[in-house]
């Protein structure tokens, strides 16, 4: 890697820890993960509470009541779009809380990845900061850096979250064993990561685009919910006028990363790895487009 990029990716997570919106974000990121689970694990622990949490016999029958739930099933299936064998892998095969946290996170990860990484360039670009760097590097390092530097901090953080999360569930509700928790957690981080590289890497061409942080910001915010937004609504309508059967128009939501966030937590490998090429893709045309856009214009 380009010397100049590193040290520029170096600073810019540093200083990204620093800022408010830096703070801002680890505060979003942390409360959005400990509330999701929270959501899941504070009924189990009154479970274990009621019936005494020392009792191996409510552990054991509170794991088989999880891992057996056609109800925990059926919201699985629906909220994946995953068949019955996918459903089976994460809350049978799997730590059924933590996948069930991972899920709910996916869902959230698109939105604070944005909250992060907005201010790559425009922020300098508005305030003509760039003038004295290039003096002294080119504009692809100065890009590049940027957005690793985003990428890096999102990490750190990400990582923090996992680790919290793996922790409580071993050591204070106790229904799993210690190192399924913790090699299911590496996987959950893993396709988190994957999933926000497109995300940070949109965030990087929006913000080569524009020169106000705020404007950049509510851009990558406003097209990743409302992308997602109109997807869903053109599939509801198009089944219903087109006389279509539900599901056959689900390909369009593959045509965003979003669509493509379960299959990270696939239990089939060449469906796993097709998620992560795509999100390898997604992340290479947005930097493609960012630095096109970062190289040609007036900084």
């Amino acid at each position: 890697m380009n010397s100049h990029i590193g040290l520029i990716a170096l600073y810019s997570m540093r200083f990204a820890m620093r800022t408010g919106g830096g703070i801002i974000f680890i505060m979003v990121l942390l409360t959005v993960g400990f509330s999701i689970a929270s959501l899941f694990i504070s009924p189990v622990e009154s479970l274990l509470t009621k019936s005494g949490v020392s009792s191996a016999e409510t552990v054991a029958e509170t794991y088989r009541m999880i891992s057996t739930s056609d109800t925990i099933k059926g919201a699985v299936a629906w909220i994946t779009g995953a068949d019955q064998a996918q459903s089976t892998y994460l809350i049978t095969e799997k730590p059924a809380l933590l996948s069930a946290i991972l899920l709910f996170l996916l869902m959230f990860i698109p939105y604070t990845t944005c909250l992060g990484a907005f201010n790559q360039t425009a922020g300098d670009i508005g305030n003509r900061g760039f003038r004295y760097l290039l003096l002294r590097t080119e504009r692809r390092n100065i890009f590049f850096g940027r957005f690793l530097g985003a990428v890096s901090f999102t990490v750190i953080s990400s990582i923090f979250t996992m680790a919290v999360v793996a922790l409580y569930l071993q050591f204070k509700v106790g229904i799993y064993p210690g190192l399924a928790i913790w090699l299911w957690s590496s996987q959950g981080l893993l396709a988190i990561l994957a999933l926000s590289l497109p995300y940070a890497a949109l965030c990087a061409w929006f913000s080569a685009a524009l020169d106000s942080a705020f404007g950049s910001l509510a851009i990558c915010l406003l097209v990743t919910g409302f992308t997602v937004l109109l997807i869903t609504l053109f599939q509801s309508v198009g089944t219903v006028s087109l006389n279509m059967k539900p599901g056959d128009l689900n390909w369009l939501q593959r045509l965003t990363p979003w669509g493509w966030k379960y299959e990270l937590l696939s239990g089939k490998i060449e469906t796993r790895s097709l998620a992560y090429l795509a999100m390898a893709g997604f992340t290479g045309l947005f930097l493609w487009l960012g630095l096109r856009t970062f190289e040609k214009r007036d900084l």
